[in-house]
């Protein structure tokens, strides 16, 4: 993989796509829009008996919707489905969404289709919780349609040379609008592979793109080291600022009833942010701790997904890094993204560890960029692997 030649993957596409079948392309479609459908009515019909939907709405909060004069994420998205309703009604309108996200998905990995095992493309696209809450009408939602459109845009124009169109770039940049309005956060991730991948041309002809991954650790430890030095300098940061931060988060899971279920958590200083970080972050993605589940029994099958579910990120990542390491080219992308994923989950822990059941929510955004994004840079460098080989042995 050192010599990977990214920009060659438009022949590898082409040339996949032709061997993937429009008959199992169709069928990949039918099957997706089957699993999202579902999802919506389970969500409708079955989760909402057993656990909250948080702050997801339901479909009379957005048939009596009238803007009333104050802009924010929560008025767009009420407005989208108070809109969307007048054709869709009730139910209907965030299951439409959901087929939205089905399709999404579908053009963004039905030329590499043939290139991922399919077992955990499955996996990674049946998580009942990630289908619950692509499947109802929420924030979230819609953060997973934007999420989706930007992955498949970063994808493509990384390894095939996505022409960059004006429509195409229209709805990354209304994706994008959207993240930064809603999860300012999660946010800059998004961003960061978007501008990774929209330079991609530029940066392979540059020298940057012959650095060791150890120059690039390197490089990272240096920017974490300077960013450290200028946040010491000013103490008020230090202080005031991240205390002031872990004291809000808290108080927006504790200022209501049922806000949080977890009480007990030492929070009040720095050493507390860092040192809960340990468990927070796995237990965070996890959802439900053993000991709640098994006091629970209802919750053993949601901390089951939660295990498997940071199993594959796990798995992901460490692929990710391997073919860090076997491709020049490709660091230049990878290594960025894997650094600004760890410090962004770094950061946004603490809103996932004083309820079980917000954590399972928001860790849903994060889903396009953390599970299908690394999926499709894995099986895009497949397909480019298994073309140069296909090419050396017609050579011979």
């Amino acid at each position: 993989m050192g010599g990977t030649d990214v920009s060659g993957l438009v022949a590898t596409v082409m040339k996949i796509s032709q061997l993937y079948s429009n008959i199992s392309s169709r069928g990949l479609l039918i099957r997706l829009m089957v699993v999202h459908i579902l999802g919506t009515i389970f969500a409708y019909k079955v989760y909402i008996k057993l656990s909250s939907l948080g702050d997801g709405y339901l479909p009379e909060s957005f048939t009596g919707w009238y803007y009333d004069g104050v802009f924010s994420a929560t008025t767009l998205v009420l407005g989208i489905y108070h809109y969307l309703d007048v054709i869709f009604p009730g139910v209907l309108a965030p299951m439409v969404l959901g087929l939205v996200v089905a399709i999404l998905t579908w053009h963004a990995f039905r030329d590499v289709y043939t290139q991922i095992n399919p077992k955990l493309f499955w996996a990674c696209n049946l998580f009942p919780l990630f289908l619950v809450w692509s499947g109802t009408s929420s924030k979230e939602q819609i953060f997973i349609i934007c999420g989706i459109v930007v992955i498949d845009f970063a994808a493509k124009r990384l390894f095939t040379g996505y022409r960059l169109k004006p429509i195409n770039l229209i709805f990354v940049f209304i994706s994008l609008w959207y993240m930064y309005l809603s999860k300012p956060n999660y946010f800059v991730i998004y961003f960061t592979i978007f501008l990774t991948s929209l330079f991609a041309p530029f940066l392979r002809k540059i020298i940057i793109n012959r650095f060791s991954v150890g120059v690039w650790v390197l490089t990272f430890i240096l920017v974490i080291m300077q960013v450290a030095l200028v946040i010491s300098i000013d103490a008020k940061f230090l202080s005031e600022d991240v205390i002031g931060f872990m004291k809000h988060v808290e108080y927006a899971f504790l200022s209501y009833e049922g806000g949080s279920n977890r009480t007990n958590i030492q929070w009040n200083d720095i050493s507390d942010f860092m040192y809960n970080s340990l468990w927070g972050i796995p237990q965070g993605f996890i959802g439900p701790t053993l000991f709640e589940a098994i006091s629970k029994p209802i919750q053993f099958p949601v901390f089951l997904e939660g295990v498997v579910y940071f199993f594959i990120l796990c798995y992901l990542f460490v692929s990710l890094f391997k073919l860090s390491g076997a491709s020049n080219i490709l660091r230049v992308h990878i290594l960025p993204y894997i650094f600004v994923a760890l410090v962004i989950v770094f950061i946004s822990y603490p809103y996932l560890i004083f309820n079980a059941g917000s954590a399972l929510r928001y860790k849903q955004n994060m889903h396009p960029i953390l599970i299908f994004y690394p999926l499709l840079i894995l099986a895009y460098a497949r397909a480019n692997n298994l073309m140069k080989i296909n090419i050396k042995k017609d050579a011979k």
